[in-house]
């Protein structure tokens, strides 16, 4: 499981490459950086730990040279430390010795490769250090021999960036487990000339062609992101881009080769960024952080034009940002908050995922109600949108069900098509083989051109009971009942004829009603019970 908190601590800036981007090299080379004392190291991995932390990665520079490093891998694996990422050029690495010597040290780790370009080339002429690739490929053919972790990161610079497309067949049969490609961030580059700075600033829309290769070369279920590279530069990609990460507090190396005090990553790393007025029409406008002052002032800004909802529709048929497409749903359901009573007063909306929102009902003298809207398919509730989960009920469930029941008609007059209802089930204990039919109902809704109304639960959660109507005003009810540990069920037509649309919508329930394993051709009318 993925440590929810983590501290990264930077071991000085010494380092054995010269990368065109990096403040370490640069400062290396002046002789400015040199080996830490290893006890503030010590005391602050003790902190860390001691504050709840339990993922914990050491960088550089290059950390392995710290003449120290062993003895704080030691002790970050004696505290007990879920993970311990390493962050490594793979220079001193490439001795399978001295792999040995930090996997004695008996610790959980992932290596994460420094690896400035996917080939020869590329990544020597970004570390200006000849043989430097070769090491690299050395560290990962015996890191996978070992069965280690891997993972592997890249700057993005004008020297590098149209290497990309070599990735995957590179990292692949070494069994990397995601590749990080991040923008270069100019003030992270030491002390540079402006000529200096505009020769490693790659134009994000010349890199676009070297991603999508990239991207069509890993299989789908690759872990690769892109870094702050804004959504609209290649909204096609969106998928794969990323702005910031999960929290990390940072400790670093200060100005006079001293650790720092702590300071939050991400938030820091947006202080140097900007976006024009245009960005806040973009649908991704929440999710992006721009693009750095320096960028603007090389190419200004008028690669930067918003996404459009249609644009999204366009590029996102299978709905991965299902959240981006819900949100004209959800903003319609402000204004429908008062008429939801129940002593709910106010409604939240948080997209908490790629393809989720949460909604939460609060009030000043009720429980708070929550629930996520989903994919489509299963759950509480079915729209043709998206599904509705239950997150969190109050005590008072026939409450819960009437606040359920308003908040689904206030989806659906937001604009969401009912698939299947809220019902009893949501809130009711319901027997485990009744729930089970019951839910390959809803996970195949809907049925022809039938209206699911409504789900009840009687005797006990022993019995439900789902209404349908037709198109002509026919009605029907499909019955379940748990006897001997087995549902059975069946239907009774209430009023009305039965149609067509009838009689295909009840054969298709009561083909979603039988286990695969029974599921036959069904007949030309349907059967008055099922098993």
């Amino acid at each position: 499981m993925e440590p929810k908190q983590q501290v990264e601590i930077q071991l000085g800036h010494m380092c054995n490459n010269r990368c065109v981007f990096c403040v370490s090299g640069q400062q290396t080379a002046e002789g400015k950086a040199g080996p830490l004392d290893v006890a503030p190291i010590l005391h602050e991995i003790d902190k860390a730990f001691a504050a709840g932390h339990r993922k914990l990665t050491l960088l550089g520079g290059e950390p392995t040279l710290q003449p120290g490093f062993l003895d704080v891998v030691r002790r970050a694996v004696a505290l007990g430390y879920d993970e311990i990422v390493l962050f490594t050029n793979g220079a001193k690495t490439a001795r399978e010795g001295y792999i040995d010597e930090i996997l004695a040290t008996g610790g959980r780790f992932t290596w994460r490769i420094s690896m400035q370009g996917a080939t020869t080339a590329a990544h020597e002429r970004t570390t200006l250090k000849e043989g430097s690739f070769g090491r690299i490929q050395r560290t990962m053919a015996t890191l996978a021999k070992k069965g280690e972790t891997v993972t592997v990161n890249m700057c993005v610079v004008q020297s590098n960036y149209d290497s990309v497309a070599a990735f995957p067949a590179l990292l692949l049969p070494l069994g990397v487990k995601q590749l990080h490609l991040d923008m270069i961030r100019p003030s992270d580059a030491g002390v540079r000339t402006e000529d200096e700075l505009r020769a490693m600033v790659p134009r994000y829309t010349d890199m676009v062609p070297a991603l999508e290769a990239m991207i069509q070369g890993f299989p789908a279920d690759f872990d690769v992101n892109i870094g702050n590279l804004p959504f609209c530069i290649a909204p096609q990609l969106a998928r794969w881009i990323h702005h910031d990460g999960e929290r990390t507090l940072t400790i670093a190396v200060d100005g006079q080769n001293k650790l720092s005090q702590p300071w939050d990553k991400y938030l820091t790393k947006r202080r140097d960024k900007m976006k024009p007025a245009s960005c806040n029409a973009c649908v991704f406008e929440s999710r992006c952080s721009g693009v750095f002052e320096a960028y603007r002032h090389f190419y200004g800004t008028g690669e930067l034009v918003p996404v459009t909802p249609e644009a999204l529709a366009a590029i996102d048929g299978e709905r991965r940002f299902l959240a981006l497409h819900l949100r004209p749903f959800v903003a319609r359901l402000g204004a429908s908050v008062p008429a939801l009573g129940q002593g709910y007063a106010e409604l939240t909306a948080i997209e908490t995922g790629d393809a989720e929102v949460t909604l939460t009902l609060s009030g000043p003298a009720v429980q708070p109600l929550r629930v996520a809207l989903r994919h489509p398919g299963a759950g509480a509730a079915g729209f043709d949108r998206c599904s509705l989960q239950i997150v969190s009920l109050p005590d008072d469930r026939a409450l819960a069900l009437r606040a359920l029941k308003a908040l689904c008609d206030a989806l659906a007059k937001s604009g969401l098509h009912i698939v299947h209802p809220i019902g009893d089930d949501a809130v009711s204990a319901v027997a485990r083989s009744v729930g089970a039919r019951l839910g390959r109902l809803r996970a195949s809704a809907p049925f022809g051109d039938l209206a699911w109304d409504s789900v009840t639960v009687t005797d006990g959660g022993r019995r439900a009971e789902a209404s349908f109507s037709g198109p002509a005003g026919e009605r029907a009810t499909v019955w379940l009942v748990e006897q001997g540990g087995r549902a059975t069920g069946g239907y009774r037509v209430d009023s009305g004829s039965p149609t067509p649309a009838l009689v295909e919508g009840l054969r298709a329930v009561m083909a979603a009603l039988r286990p695969r394993a029974e599921a036959t051709e069904p007949p030309a009318t349907p059967s008055s019970s099922a098993s």
